[in-house]
């Protein structure tokens, strides 16, 4: 990584966020909202666990601390509210995929709160994972460049984020410097090879980003090992509680009714996403398709994809 590498990065980076300008940060303790807390230096932090064990937490109270933040820590393991939240997930998001519900209610507790607390808007750190190539699975293209680019390619060209969606609901606004066009254009340009790269024996994504900014943020943040959104947050748990919404017998009742409507339940906790979103909407096999459809859920998917973001069937060979 040169000297010049870095400039250009730092340059086009600080310029997104001055257009992005807020008061407020989603903060994971994470690499991507790391970085946007050293730049943007924000008045207030949120970050949002199932527990005060999730491992998020005291990555992102070291980041609030480094940047005087005003930190508010938000957990989700209270009966009184997280159903609201979950709730208020699958109506914004129409969707009843347990990744997806589980990695949102972080976004939506996060942004209620600032909402609650007078913010108009709020920056995330969408985009870094997808543009710089974090996600854990993609080490298995790591050695072949090529199979690497044609992955991320890929992954823009379907890459959604639902943060905006559900501020939408909230009447706020999303920031967020990574997708910003003049960022996302030139993120876009950076050759895989330097997004990748070796280090204490391992090899990491994400690898500019990580060099470019161990200055600023240090080796306990920039080093942290990546961890999925469910997992830094601990919304995995989300998992157990909600078995205990169903006894046996119920759950093989509800399963098969949903199977009648072209739904194929994988456990208790998919089921309980499933029946929130039938009080909302039809099944989905009700839906029309101008494409293809999901085996999973017979909803409406794309026939480039192999993943159903109604259900959170994956992989799919859609039909």
């Amino acid at each position: 990584m040169t000297e010049s590498d870095c400039s250009e990065l730092k340059f086009a980076l600080r310029e997104s966020v001055e257009r992005n300008q807020c008061k407020a940060l989603l903060l994971s303790g994470g690499l991507d909202s790391s970085i946007l807390a050293d730049i943007l230096r924000p008045k207030q932090t949120f970050t949002v666990a199932w527990d005060n064990q999730a491992p998020d937490l005291p990555y992102a109270r070291m980041v609030a601390h480094k940047y005087n933040t005003s930190h508010t820590e938000l957990t989700l393991n209270n009966k009184n509210s997280l159903f609201h939240i979950l709730r208020a997930v699958i109506l914004g998001l129409k969707t009843f995929s347990p990744i997806d519900i589980r990695n949102s209610c972080v976004v939506y507790t996060g942004i209620m709160n600032a909402k609650k607390q007078g913010f108009s808007d709020i920056m995330t750190g969408d985009g870094g994972d997808e543009l710089f190539a974090g996600y854990n699975y993609l080490n298995r293209y790591f050695m072949d460049v090529n199979r690497l680019d044609i992955e991320l390619r890929r992954l823009w060209d379907i890459m959604h984020f639902s943060s905006i969606s559900l501020a939408k609901t909230l009447d706020i606004e999303v920031k967020a410097p990574f997708l910003d066009d003049n960022f996302l254009n030139y993120a876009k340009t950076i050759p895989p090879a330097k997004k990748i790269g070796e280090f204490s024996g391992k090899m990491w994504g994400k690898f500019i980003l990580r060099k470019c900014f161990l200055g600023e943020l240090g080796g306990q943040i920039v080093w942290r090992p990546k961890l999925a959104q469910e997992e830094g947050a601990a919304t995995v748990n989300l998992k157990h509680f909600l078995e205990t919404q169903f006894n046996d017998i119920a759950f093989r009742s509800r399963a098969e009714q949903a199977r009648a409507e072209g739904v194929i339940v994988r456990d208790k906790e998919h089921l309980y996403y499933y029946d929130v979103f039938r009080s909302y909407f039809c099944p989905p096999y009700k839906e029309y398709c101008s494409d293809a459809r999901c085996p999973g859920c017979s909803g409406c998917v794309s026939a480039k994809t192999n993943y159903c973001r109604t259900c959170g069937a994956f992989p799919i060979s859609p039909n």
